[in-house]
């Protein structure tokens, strides 16, 4: 049978028949044609075929990738055990389960018998299954000598005609010896030099060693590099490898390498390279990748798109001090107080003063509009009301102003109430700072109803209402 058996899809016949014209010419026994002799069936002419095969030969393009009848072909063969060299004819991938095997590269071979990948194909080869089986040589059956047995009719002739016998046997016995002696017509030549003389075959010399090298051993993410493979030869020779180099990377997380040597940069870290060829294999070779320098932009700070100022009320007596609060809104979408670089500006100096620190002073009674300026932007009007403070009538004075005599209070209660009207204050300011002024207010009347006559206990209701009005006119529901 057949040292080789080519698969291959119908589609690339031509192919086929080119490459096993080139194998059989170095001597080995190809099986290629799929001609199936009448009676019989492919699946058995293909198992009789794949027996005595010492190797099966894929032909890989985008129709035999496609090709069942190849897939199963090569699936036989691997099951019998056969060696499988899948040979590239397109660049294409082979199926899955014959990717891991190192494939020739045949894609540029135009048929020419002294091509570099069919020549490496053939030494290839030669490595993997051995030389090609010599042929039996051709036994040419003998016949057998038919001697004559004696009897008396031959006696008779010999005994009648002896001398005629001996007389043609002398002639020819003569003529021979002159043919033997007789100078030739052509003169003796010297042999040919032993340079001049060509070997009938020359056996390829085998590849024993393989190295990678590149421009550089260090790049960075996302960049390519193209590696080289050089092999050393059993003839001392060192040459280039191009085809049929099996690549591979420790570390695909940090670089991939494809069929043809590029490798490409993924991230930050170290991989080890190697290179393939048969059974010859390179020593690891290290390629660096570096992280990218980052380039480092100067922060921008926010910068300031609207401003907002507010009171904890629009009403205040006067010699009364409040805080102003500005609140600024940012080109980041935040939004947090400023109390650096504003300007404040009052509508009327004589009713209210206001330093650079937002505290606002009352003069005298009336209205006025403050505003805040900061990085050419101006806030938005905020009016305050000025009311005249109520003097407090001492007894005597009210005795004069009213006629009423003032009133006793009870010592005993006025400090037994003294304790209770002060926690209801403290309770009552403690909400009103939280907002909720309902509670506040409550407190406070909790202690009215203790001190009716207490000029605190009204102006803490006064100060908690004003408060509450306040907080509704910047847009706030509070409960009061």
């Amino acid at each position: 049978m057949a040292d080789i058996f080519i698969s291959y899809a119908n589609e690339d016949r031509d192919t086929a028949a080119q490459l096993a014209a080139h194998l059989e010419s170095a001597g080995w026994s190809v099986w290629w044609d799929r001609r199936i002799p009448a009676g019989r069936t492919w699946r058995a002419v293909l198992a009789e075929a794949l027996v005595d095969t010492r190797c099966m030969i894929v032909l890989w393009s985008e129709n035999s990738v496609e090709s069942p009848w190849v897939a199963e072909e090569a699936e036989e063969a691997r099951r019998l055990g056969k060696t499988l060299v899948p040979v590239l004819i397109r660049r294409v991938e082979p199926p899955i389960g014959f990717r891991t095997i190192q494939a020739a590269n045949l894609t540029r071979w135009n048929g020419s018998a002294d091509d570099a990948a069919v020549l490496q194909l053939v030494a290839d080869l030669k490595s993997l299954i051995g030389t090609p089986r010599e042929r039996p040589a051709e036994r040419h059956e003998i016949s057998p000598v038919h001697w004559i047995e004696p009897n008396t009719g031959f006696l008779a002739w010999v005994s009648n005609h002896w001398p005629k016998a001996a007389s043609g046997i002398f002639a020819v016995t003569v003529l021979a010896l002159l043919w033997h002696n007789w100078p030739s017509a052509e003169p003796d030549l010297p042999p040919l030099p032993i340079e001049n003389q060509t070997m009938a075959s020359t056996a390829a010399p085998r590849l024993t060693d393989l190295s990678v090298r590149a421009e550089r051993k260090n790049i960075e993410p996302s960049e390519t590099l193209k590696l080289t493979a050089t092999g050393k030869y059993s003839d001392g020779s060192e040459n280039d490898v191009r085809d049929g180099i099996q690549w591979s990377s420790s570390n695909t997380r940090v670089a991939t390498v494809d069929e043809l040597g590029e490798v490409k940069a993924l991230r930050a870290g170290t991989t080890q390279i190697r290179a393939k060829v048969g059974d010859v294999e390179s020593s690891d070779w290290t390629l660096g990748v570096a992280s990218l320098n980052p380039t480092i932009r100067p922060a921008v700070a926010p910068s300031l798109v609207g401003l907002r100022i507010t009171a904890s009320r629009p009403d205040l007596f006067e010699n009364e001090k409040i805080a102003l609060r500005a609140k600024g809104k940012y080109s980041d979408d935040s939004e947090k107080a400023v109390s650096r670089g504003i300007e404040w500006q009052i509508s009327d100096r004589t009713i209210a003063s206001v330093n650079s620190d937002g505290e606002l002073l009352a003069l005298r009674p009336g209205k006025v509009a403050v505003v805040a300026r900061a990085d050419q932007l101006a806030s938005n009007s905020l009016t305050l009301n000025i009311k005249e403070k109520r003097r407090i009538l001492e007894p005597a004075e009210k005795v004069l102003k009213t006629g009423e005599p003032p009133a006793v209070k009870d010592p005993a209660l006025t400090e037994q109430s003294k304790a209770s009207v002060a926690s209801h204050i403290s309770r009552a300011e403690s909400f009103r700072e939280q907002g909720n002024y309902a509670a506040a207010l409550a407190e406070l009347e909790k202690a009215k109803a203790i001190d009716p006559a207490s000029e605190k206990i009204r102006q803490e209701i006064d100060q908690t209402k004003r408060a509450c009005n306040a907080e509704k006119l910047l847009g706030s529901q509070p409960n009061c």
